[in-house]
C-alpha cells in the first residue's frame, strides 16, 4: 500500500503539471454547457431519473481518455504504479461528473420555483454504476496503450463513446433499472482488466531483464 501510495503521489505531481489555462478553459466551458445550459433547458425534465442516472454516469466519458494519455506518457513499472493512474483518472472521471450534476441540479433550483427532489436511491445506485464502469474503462484503455498505443485506446475510446450514445438514444430508459446489474458487470470486467493490464506489465518486465 505504502508503495502505492508514493505512485500516487508522483502520478498527482505529474498531473498538476499538465494542467494549463487552455485545460482549464475547456473544462469550464464543458460544465457550462452540459452543467447550465442543457438543465436550464430542460428544465424539470433534468430531474428524471433516466437524465440523473446519465449525468452520475457521465464520469465513463472522463476516465478512459485521462488513463490513455496516463498510460502513454511513460510506460509502468509495476501494477501499483499501473493502479495509480487507473485511480487518479477515475478519481478525475467522477470529480468531474459530480461537479457537472451539482452543477446541473443548482441550475435547475435557482431558475424554477418548485420542491421537487430526485430520486435519491436511483441516483446512488447510478452513481454506483458509474464508478465502477469507470474503473473498467480507465482499465481497458489502460491496457490497450500498453498492448497498442495511446492513439488505438483513444479510437476505442471514442468508438466505445458512439456505442453508449447510440444505445442511450434509443433505450434510454433501461438505465435506472439496471443500474445494479451493470455495476457488477462492470466490476466483473474490470476484474479482466486487470489481470490482462498485470501480464501486460509483467511480460515486458521479463523481455526488459
Amino acid at each position: 500500500m505504502s508503495n502505492l501510495g508514493y505512485h500516487l503521489r508522483r502520478e498527482g505531481t505529474g498531473l498538476r503539471t499538465r494542467i494549463g489555462i487552455r485545460v482549464v478553459a475547456v473544462h469550464f466551458g464543458i460544465v457550462a454547457v452540459f452543467g447550465v445550459i442543457f438543465p436550464w433547458m430542460r428544465g424539470i425534465g433534468f430531474l428524471e431519473p433516466v437524465m440523473i442516472s446519465a449525468y452520475a454516469c457521465l464520469g465513463v466519458l472522463f476516465a478512459g481518455p485521462a488513463a490513455a494519455q496516463a498510460f502513454g506518457t511513460e510506460r509502468p513499472q509495476s501494477m501499483s504504479e499501473a493502479l495509480a493512474r487507473i485511480l487518479l483518472a477515475v478519481c478525475y472521471g467522477e470529480f468531474m461528473a459530480v461537479v457537472i450534476l451539482l452543477a446541473g441540479l443548482m441550475t435547475v433550483y435557482t431558475t424554477r420555483h418548485f420542491l421537487f427532489a430526485p430520486d435519491l436511491e436511483t441516483l446512488a445506485m447510478a452513481e454506483l454504476f458509474g464508478v465502477a464502469a469507470s474503473v473498467a474503462v480507465a482499465a481497458i484503455a489502460g491496457w490497450i496503450t500498453l498492448h497498442f498505443s495511446a492513439g488505438a485506446a483513444r479510437q476505442a475510446m471514442r468508438g466505445l463513446f458512439l456505442l453508449l450514445l447510440v444505445v442511450f438514444f434509443y433505450q434510454s430508459g433501461w438505465l435506472p433499472s439496471v443500474a445494479g446489474e451493470g455495476a457488477l458487470f462492470s466490476l466483473a470486467i474490470a476484474a479482466v482488466a486487470f489481470v490482462a493490464l498485470r501480464q501486460e506489465i509483467e511480460s515486458t518486465s521479463r523481455s526488459g531483464a
